[in-house]
Parts: C-alpha cells; sequence; structure tokens
C-alpha cells in the first residue's frame, strides 16, 4: 500500500494542489546568492526537483541540529553542521549566500574539470545543495545530488557522449581522468576493455561522474576561513520513483558496461561503478523516508503531507 502512496504523490495531479505554496517559506529564496541562476520551473512547478530540494533543505538551512538529524536520518553519519560563510570567495567565485546549505554550488569559479564559462545553474555543473559538515573528525563537503520526478515527468536523457556536443564532453572529463590515472583511479576501469567513459552517458550515471570528478579536484580546499578535509557525494531520490531507484532496460542502450546491472537497484550499480576506496565517499538514499526525523512540527507536517 505504502509503493500506492508514493507513486501517487510524485503526480501531477496531486501535486498542483501545493502551486499555490510550493514552498514551506519562500524565504528559502531569500537565502541564495541573486548572482546563483535558479532552475526555471522552481518557481513555478510543483514537479521540480530543484524546488523539492529547496523545500526540504533551505527550510531546514536556519537549523544546525534539525538539518544535522534529517541527514543522519539518510546515512550521513554528521557530527556538525557548519553555518555557511556568506562572503567566502573560492577560488574567485565569490559565494553571498546565507544559512547552512547553498544551492547551485560550482567551487571555484575556474572550472577544475575544464568546464568552459557558464556560472552557478547554467553551463556548468552545478551541486544541488552543498553543505559543510564534520564527519570521521574531519570537514566534509557534501555534493548533494536530489531527484524528485525525473523519468516519470520528463524522459531521461540517455547519450550525454553522443553527438557533437558529447564529442566535447568525452574530451572534457577524459582528460580530467587522465591525470588521475596511477593516482586513487576513482572508477573500477581494468587497464583495457571492461567499463569505459561511454557506461556513464546516461543522465544521472552523467550527474554522478561529474560530481565526483568535482569533489575530487576540490578536496582539499578553503571555504572562508573553514578548511575542507574531505568529500561526500550525496544522491538522494524518492523512494517511490523507479525509473531513477532501478537501472531500467534503456539506460544500457549506448552503454555496454552496465548491462549486466539492468533491473538492479541504481544505487548498487553506481557503486559497482567505483573503485573500492571511492565507494565510501558515496552516501545514497531515499530523502522522503528521513522527513519523520524533523522535529520542526509545522515543517514536517507539510512535507508530509506533500511528500512522504
Amino acid at each position: 500500500m505504502r509503493k500506492l502512496v508514493d507513486m501517487d504523490k510524485l503526480s501531477a495531479e496531486y501535486q498542483k494542489k501545493f502551486s499555490d505554496r510550493l514552498f514551506f517559506n519562500d524565504a528559502v529564496l531569500g537565502s541564495v546568492d541573486p548572482s546563483a541562476t535558479l532552475h526555471g520551473e522552481s518557481r513555478t512547478n510543483p514537479l521540480s526537483s530543484a524546488a523539492a530540494c529547496m523545500n526540504v533543505l533551505g527550510s531546514l538551512a536556519v537549523d544546525k541540529e534539525d538539518l544535522k538529524g534529517f541527514l543522519n536520518a539518510l546515512g550521513l553519519g554528521v557530527t556538525k553542521v557548519y553555518e555557511f560563510p556568506s562572503g567566502a570567495d573560492v577560488g574567485g567565485q565569490v559565494y553571498n549566500d546565507k544559512g547552512c546549505v547553498v544551492f547551485e554550488w560550482i567551487g571555484p569559479k575556474a572550472s577544475p574539470i575544464n568546464e568552459k564559462g557558464g556560472g552557478r545553474g547554467q553551463q556548468r555543473t552545478s551541486i544541488d545543495a552543498f553543505i559543510l559538515a564534520e564527519i570521521d573528525g574531519l570537514t566534509t563537503q557534501l555534493l548533494i545530488e536530489w531527484k524528485f520526478t525525473e523519468g516519470r515527468s520528463r524522459p531521461i536523457v540517455l547519450n550525454k557522449f553522443g553527438g557533437l556536443k558529447g564529442v566535447e564532453r568525452l574530451r572534457r572529463y577524459a582528460s580530467v581522468l587522465a591525470e588521475m590515472r596511477g593516482n586513487r583511479f576513482p572508477f573500477a576501469f581494468s587497464e583495457e576493455g571492461g567499463m569505459g567513459l561511454q557506461d556513464f552517458s546516461t543522465d544521472h550515471f552523467y550527474q554522478l561522474l561529474r560530481m565526483t570528478l568535482l569533489a575530487r579536484k576540490t578536496t582539499p580546499m578553503k571555504v572562508g576561513d573553514i578548511q575542507v578535509e574531505d568529500y561526500r557525494v550525496v544522491h538522494l531520490s524518492h523512494s517511490g520513483n523507479d525509473k531513477i531507484n532501478v537501472v531500467q532496460p534503456e539506460y544500457a542502450k549506448y552503454c555496454p558496461g552496465i548491462q549486466g546491472v539492468v533491473g538492479k537497484g541504481f544505487y548498487e550499480a553506481w557503486k559497482g561503478m567505483l573503485a573500492s576506496e571511492e565507494q565510501k565517499k558515496f552516501v545514497a538514499a531515499h530523502w522522503d523516508r528521513g522527513i519523520k526525523s524533523i522535529k520542526n512540527a509545522s515543517l514536517r507536517e507539510y512535507l508530509a503531507e506533500r511528500y512522504e
């Protein structure tokens, strides 16, 4: 019965009830640096993943303990959440965001993973939510990808390495990976044959590829007065969305290396694509399952009615 409820809450019909209140508190938008470009649908579409991410994490960003409890309900093992040092200059990119969560994070102004131009939320790898926390005694950057209705409300792009743009993408990220060869390479590649870069062609695999490279290239780093020592790449999906949570047959169309994981869980498949050391840096969970941990009763009730 739980499954039917989850699927209903991912439908346009159900979510349109919240069209006049997309955010629990509109102050969430005011905490974002005005220079960042938010997803256009985040202010208009109740099915928007960006809006769901801001609705949950942005609403929690003013309360470190409640945010920590939510993150730990998802398996992060956080002992402390840091307030983001507003005005921090990170490699020439100034972040004037407020609270404990930064949306559309890109790291330094000059892309460490060879992306040309762009900025926060446009033509760059932009992280849905960025949090600084202490895990296992180390100051850790959390790079969070947030999924809601992708695959159900819109198709998943299957071949990010196809066409003329794909040629450029392959060149860009292959050059970053070539620099890492022999230095704790993050993916489970053999010297010849087997899995290769093409197997990251389906959009949500492609997103995690870029996030992993960005995390590796920006650790360690300074964020204001905070010295970042470690990282976690975090993928959070809704428990009712099997188009994300299960590797669909079409996702392997251009990816011969993942043919064997079709029908299996996406998180299991992704971990199998990571080198053993890198697996420890990846955390995955269903964000709707963490709502019950929220102490703010009015926020918890709103989020539970809408998403749980």
